[in-house]
């Protein structure tokens, strides 16, 4: 894996809250939901605040789903939370389910920021370092 100035990739924070983990790191996060979840927006509350204080409204960041089970999300709330940070550049979508996959692709309708979509976790992190670099 690739060395930035920008990422370094030591894990800050860790959190769990039963529907979904999320690690923190200095520029990016990785957001694994637990299988059969249906998250609603009362739900995301909890990691947005961490999002606030760990991310700001200024310090870049890349977040990474890593997908490997199944849930349900209302794509309009996830379109609202995206608009909450202006400072998102993008998102990295891995799994190695085709179906789960080809759903992501449909999420560029409804979040304009720069979406992929990944097998492994390892290609999403250098598309972090590419993206964040630039």
């Amino acid at each position: 894996m690739k060395t930035s100035t920008l990422i370094k990739h030591e894990l800050l924070a860790e959190h769990d809250f039963g529907f979904a983990k999320f690690w923190f790191y200095p520029n990016f996060l990785v957001g694994e939901f637990a299988e059969g979840a249906d998250v609603s927006q009362v739900d995301s509350l909890g990691p947005i605040r961490l999002l606030e204080r760990q991310y700001g409204k200024t310090t870049p960041f890349i977040y990474i789903s890593h997908r490997k089970n199944s849930y349900s999300m209302d794509p309009m709330g996830y379109k609202e939370i995206v608009d909450m940070f202006p400072n998102l550049m993008g998102m990295a979508i891995v799994s190695e389910n085709k179906y789960r996959r080809m759903i992501a692709t449909l999420e560029r309708m409804f979040i304009k920021k720069p979406i992929a979509v990944f097998h492994e976790l390892d290609e999403a992190y250098d598309w972090v370092v590419k993206n964040l670099e630039e």
